[in-house]
């Protein structure tokens, strides 16, 4: 009779002993799927943030773009150009001077470009730097130019786009902002080459 109370009680408490296992199982089961589902979430906020940080960089650097500083000059041709009117074109200011030799080693470089673009897609322009009208004309009459050459014989446009050095040529977008900026000349062929390439990629080629 002892025997068998003994043994009663030893299957039941097998019988509790599984019931609280199986019911830590559960309870394991559900902390797991709790903490998946919040991990999921973790993943998923994150990825959105990201996203958003992106977005907000993009508008930063939008925002931080350069503009280029907008001018009038009169052209060797007996017109005008105002800049910001030029917008929708990619454009190119070369800043140079007839005394400098890198300078005027590089012109075929841009007489190449004014050749090879439409002028309703490309603007060229060379400034010449605080010269008399007289030495401009000159130059240009002496090597037969094409491409439009602007005076600026007081520097009040080269104080606008301020360097260390000539030749100085800058590359703007089509929303006006400065794309790329080159300093010195490595010969007409290496420049046309660098120029070309700038021009290329704002144009989508």
């Amino acid at each position: 009779m002892k025997r068998r109370e003994w043994m009663k009680l030893l299957l039941m408490c097998m019988m509790a002993t599984v019931l609280v296992i199986g019911m830590s199982a559960c309870g394991s089961s559900s902390q797991g799927s709790d903490e998946e589902t919040a991990a999921q979430t973790q993943e998923s906020e994150a990825a959105e943030d990201a996203e958003t940080e992106a977005e907000a960089g993009s508008e930063d650097a939008a925002a931080e773009a350069e503009k280029a500083p907008d001018f009038e000059a009169e052209l060797a041709d007996g017109t005008t150009l105002t800049l910001s009117e030029e917008e929708g074109k990619v454009i190119l200011l070369n800043f140079w001077a007839t005394w400098c030799n890198p300078c005027v080693e590089e012109m075929p470089a841009l007489q190449h470009l004014y050749d090879d673009y439409n002028a309703s897609e490309v603007q060229i322009l060379a400034i010449d730097c605080a010269e008399t009208k007289g030495e401009v004309d000159g130059f240009i009459s002496d090597n037969g130019y094409t491409f439009p050459f602007a005076y600026d014989e007081n520097g009040a446009i080269g104080e606008l786009y301020p360097t260390n050095g000539i030749p100085y040529t800058v590359i703007i977008d089509q929303e006006g902002n400065i794309a790329e900026t080159f300093i010195g000349s490595e010969g007409a062929d290496a420049q046309y080459e660098k120029y070309k390439a700038a021009i290329d990629k704002l144009l989508g080629r």
